[in-house]
């Protein structure tokens, strides 16, 4: 290879190349020409010296060393992440399969019952199959008992996606399963009571409470078309439901008297009438016709209404003076409830003289 130092520059360079200070391209430059320049070889011989010699060995010697750490400290970084993926993997499996969630009521269907020997069956079917139940706990303090579970993906360590519980009810006031009640008083609370107990509103003026408690009784779920129209100048205060369309029989009539009417006067402190408007079709055309529950007639027939039911389930629903009386605690609610469907469904049967 040809050499392209002379030896006046090289000898310039020689301190730089002895403390390594050159670049590594003029380093290399400089040793081509140290080997075919016995001279300069000999200046550079003399420039390192016994001590210096030992000192750029040691200094060799460190920085090999040093790069030795580097790469273990580069495998230790690896090591470190890989390790940290994997725990936060084995984390993610463990709270996912293993550990899981606290179980949510929106989570399961449950179907409950109290038995003849005074004990609430609870049966908890998950709606994901992909989920599974575990971990069921049972607490009570001051005659209310609280359950809870947790919920995981599904894996062969825990794969039950649904739960059976026994809770005697003798003396006990409240149960509650994962933050939702479910018996009151002697009363099973279904599906629903929770959210017409909670959209009770003490005023017949504030139309979006009243339309809170509208969707709570299901008045939205029925195929109507209605708006609203309130009266609260002065007593009585009235609440009138428009419906829109016409209809072929008063099927309107007696949603609104036996099961809408009764829950709204119940829902709404100072309510004192609920009204309906609808057209229906006869042979002379299409006829208006209008209708009225009033807070005295609905409370007049609540004694029949338990006196039926009483005698037809045997059931010992307390009697309440008034359906306002219901709407106080949830059980309330769920009694009020329980009376109104079976009386509307007298009124569709063909024992009903009504």
């Amino acid at each position: 290879m040809k050499n392209d130092l002379t030896c006046a520059v090289v000898r310039d360079l020689l301190p730089s190349y002895v403390e390594k200070l050159t670049a590594e391209e003029t380093g290399r430059a400089v040793e081509r020409h140290l080997a075919s320049c016995p001279e300069c070889a000999a200046r550079r011989a003399a420039m390192v010296g016994p001590e210096l010699a030992a000192k750029l060995e040691e200094d060799q010697r460190e920085l090999d060393y040093l790069k030795r750490m580097k790469q273990k400290s580069r495998f230790r970084v690896v090591l470190a992440v890989a390790c940290t993926a994997a725990l936060i993997a084995g984390g993610l499996a463990a709270k996912v399969f293993l550990i899981g969630v606290p179980i949510q009521p929106q989570t399961y269907s449950l179907r409950h019952y109290v038995d003849e020997e005074n004990v609430l069956h609870l049966v908890i079917d998950c709606v994901d199959s992909a989920m599974a139940y575990y971990g069921w706990e049972q607490d009570e303090e001051n005659s209310v008992v609280s359950i809870y579970g947790r919920a995981v993906t599904a894996s062969p360590v825990h794969n039950e996606g649904w739960g059976r519980l026994l809770i005697p009810v003798e003396n006990v006031e409240e149960v509650w399963l994962c933050g939702e009640l479910v018996y009151q008083d002697g009363v099973v609370i279904k599906a629903g009571t929770m959210e017409r107990y909670e959209s009770r509103t003490p005023y017949v003026g504030d139309a979006p409470a009243l339309g809170r408690v509208a969707a709570a009784i299901g008045l939205d779920e029925e195929n109507w078309s209605y708006t609203v129209r309130l009266s609260t100048g002065e007593r009585p205060y009235r609440w009138t439901v428009e419906f829109q369309g016409h209809w072929g029989d008063r099927l309107i009539e007696k949603f609104m008297r036996y099961y809408y009417g009764p829950q709204m006067l119940a829902l709404v402190d100072n309510l004192d009438e609920v009204g309906w408007v609808y057209t229906t079709a006869t042979s002379s055309g299409k006829t208006r016709c209008e209708g009225v529950l009033t807070l005295e007639e609905a409370d007049a027939r609540l004694p029949e209404l338990t006196a039926r039911n009483d005698c037809q389930y045997g059931r010992g629903w307390t009697e309440l003076e008034s359906v306002k009386d219901f709407a106080q605690t949830p059980a309330g609610v769920q009694v009020l409830h329980n009376l109104l469907s079976s009386d509307l469904s007298f009124q569709f049967s063909p024992l009903s003289s009504r």
